[in-house]
């Protein structure tokens, strides 16, 4: 069977802790080669204890590159997976492009909606697959909710609540840097707002925007208000300061949905709670692997030359045009219109 050979493109901890583990356990993709500025990388393979599905360990079989451009220029890699700090998204994504290299990038796209545009133009003309990695929409939880939203199962969907919060204790780490993309909008407030458009079909049509800054540059915390129009809100809260939440609520007129864990549920199995007139029922789906779920739909857009559509890239370029809109309205301190 085809596998699609995959370059990682920094060992960030999210490649380390979560990605590449997943993508050893798939029969889709084989990890050829790692790509880091740092020593970083060279340190995870010495310690790492992973293997391949074969059984060899993994510092056995990948290449390691102390230069991202010398992985780019390596044949035996098809695609690569981007986990690098926010500002450096773009570049690397088109520079892959550029070297005929598929990407999935990790969430955010870039800083803004005109660079990303940027992005898919060149990966487009390119003539690969760029997707944006936003995990969670490949769990089967999500399948359950939208079917019951679809089916009018709580009535017609009044308001999205979230909040992903969690406590970002070491002052070095990049997410602090503003220059760098930091910040817990970009970091986890963008799943709250991509959940928020992916659970109501649209984007909003009017956002308000609030920050707390604690004299770090960065927001701390971020808590947002978005109009759908029709009736319709969403509201989050994003935190580097708050003790861990990852939830959702889905309100409507005849009931509502609680997704206790809605983006990090780990493998196990997942809880969600459905409340109507008839009372409040538990629902249990079976756990797995987000990311092995995501890098295996991920390989087979590029094996059947297919743009992706779970995570598309008309709602990347809504989340970005979301994502700018809620900061100026925090800066400007008014709503804003898009």
């Amino acid at each position: 069977m085809k596998r699609l050979r995959l370059g990682i493109l920094s060992a960030a901890n999210i490649a380390q802790r979560a990605f590449i583990p997943a993508a050893l356990r798939s029969d889709k993709v084989e990890v050829t080669a790692i790509a880091s500025a740092s020593d970083k990388g060279r340190v995870f393979l010495e310690q790492t204890e992973l293997k391949t599905r074969s059984g060899k360990p993994l510092r056995d079989v990948v290449r390691l590159y102390h230069s991202y451009d010398e992985m780019l220029a390596d044949p035996e890699v098809d695609a690569v997976y981007i986990g690098l700090p926010n500002h450096l998204h773009k570049e690397w994504s088109i520079r892959s492009a550029l070297a005929g290299k598929h990407v999935l990038c990790e969430k955010p796209a870039s800083l803004n909606e005109a660079d990303t545009n940027e992005i898919i133009d060149t990966c487009n003309r390119a003539g690969v697959v760029w997707m944006e990695a936003f995990m969670y929409r490949f769990h089967p939880q999500y399948e359950t909710v939208r079917n019951w939203i679809r089916q009018g199962t709580i009535g017609k969907v009044k308001t999205v609540r979230s909040a992903f919060t969690f406590v970002l204790g070491n002052s070095n780490d990049v997410r602090w840097v503003k220059d760098y993309g930091g910040g817990s909008l970009y970091d986890v407030g963008c799943y709250c707002i991509n959940v928020s458009q992916y659970l109501l079909g649209r984007p909003p049509v009017a956002v308000s925007g609030m920050l707390v800054n604690s004299g770090s540059g960065v927001d701390d915390d971020f808590l947002g208000l978005m109009d759908y129009g029709d009736g319709q809100t969403a509201l989050f809260h994003s935190s580097f300061r708050q003790s861990p939440r990852d939830e959702v609520d889905v309100v409507g007129t005849k009931g509502s949905i609680r997704i206790p864990k809605a983006f990090v549920p780990g493998t196990a199995d997942a809880v969600l709670m459905l409340s109507t007139e008839a009372g409040v029922e538990r629902f249990v789906v079976p756990g797995t692997d987000q990311y092995l779920r995501q890098v295996d739909a991920f390989a087979d857009y590029v094996f059947t030359e297919r743009k992706p559509d779970v995570m598309s890239h008309a709602e990347t370029l809504m989340n970005m045009r979301t994502i700018e809109a809620l900061l100026k309205s925090a800066c400007e301190q008014k709503t804003v219109s898009l």
